[in-house]
């Protein structure tokens, strides 16, 4: 029961327009649940679910695909949403049994704004959200930890040795990265930057090898 809940709630974050989807009934089989969606709000939310496979809408539908999709990976199973003519709109699709997915232990660095330090042991944990909403899972010494910790609810890179995973889909996943450095990031607006960009001599876009590089340098 507790399972069918964690596949409700993501499914709701991810049709969205919570206050015009009702859930109706779970159908004879494999939990086959059924919602309700107003007739004035209908179009929309299939627009949310034809969107959200390709990285578009919300940055909370997205994040709710993404749980579903993990959910039933984890489950051995996979999934369809269909349309009120039972035409599939959306396709969860089933890992193979025999598939496992890539793992490599590389240096890299993450981003997002850092919620948790904390642990009595030697090695401490520290969590940072990530722009999609994703929780990043790190691990600091005690004396990185100590530092770390009067940035918290501040946007920070971390950077040190990590284990990252390969998703069926080919995008990679931090499983776990250990902090061996970190930088405060500036959180100046585009326009902000923009703007700091023409003081220092006029430079345009099309003349710069990296102008992505400059901006993010920047703002830190």
């Amino acid at each position: 029961m507790k399972r069918l809940g964690q596949y409700l709630a993501h499914l709701s974050d991810m049709l969205g327009e919570v206050e015009h989807v009702h859930f109706s009934a779970v159908s004879k089989g494999s939990a086959m649940l059924n919602v309700n969606i107003e007739d004035l709000h209908y179009q929309k939310v299939l627009t949310h679910v034809r969107e959200v496979p390709n990285g578009m809408g919300a940055k909370k539908q997205r994040s709710a695909y993404r749980a579903l999709q993990q959910l039933m990976d984890e489950d051995g199973t996979g999934g369809a949403i269909l349309d009120n003519a039972d035409a599939p709109v959306l396709r969860f699709r089933k890992r193979p049994d025999d598939e496992k997915p890539l793992v490599v232990n590389k240096s890299g660095s993450v981003q997002g704004r850092l919620y948790l330090v904390g642990g009595k042991d030697e090695t401490v944990p520290v969590r940072l959200e990530g722009a999609s909403g994703e929780t990043l899972y790190c691990e600091a010494s005690t004396e990185m930890a100590q530092q770390l910790s009067a940035l918290l609810f501040k946007q920070v890179r971390v950077s040190g040795p990590g284990i990252w995973e390969r998703s069926p889909e080919g995008t990679w996943k931090l499983k776990k990265l250990k902090v061996e450095s970190f930088q405060e990031l500036d959180t100046a607006k585009v326009s902000d930057v923009v703007s700091r960009l023409q003081t220092i001599g006029g430079l345009k876009w099309a003349d710069m090898e990296d102008p992505h590089g400059v901006a993010r340098d920047l703002r830190g």
